[in-house]
């Protein structure tokens, strides 16, 4: 086998200023701070025009703002950047919920039900 070059990804957030703070005190630098539609779909725009970003992590709220039908099967489908919904920080949510969701997304198949 060759050698195999790693791309360094970076992590996008979409999200309202609590989220967007807590994230960036991480050290992530590609921070959208979004709470209308319009907002939230020029967000997934311009990162999905940015092939350095890998991730982008959005709170729930966010996700279901998208009205977009094609920026929302990009979101649902896309590897690379790879869109994940996190709950808000008032909203009541389960975590084992969250992780259920995540885990049925990345492999297709819901393993609590099996």
């Amino acid at each position: 086998m060759g050698n195999v070059a790693a791309k360094e990804f970076r992590i996008a957030v979409i999200g309202d200023p609590m989220l967007s703070m807590g994230l960036g005190v991480s050290g992530i630098k590609r921070i959208y701070n979004a709470q209308t539609t319009e907002q939230v779909e020029a967000a997934v725009r311009d990162i999905l025009g940015k092939s350095e970003v890998g991730m982008v992590i959005m709170n729930e709220v966010n996700m279901r703002m998208v009205r977009d039908r094609k920026l929302l099967s990009i979101m649902d489908t896309s590897i690379s950047p790879v869109f994940i919904g996190i709950p808000s920080y008032n909203q009541k949510d389960l975590e084992s919920d969250t992780l259920r969701r995540l885990i049925i997304r990345a492999i297709g198949i819901d393993i609590a039900k099996r």
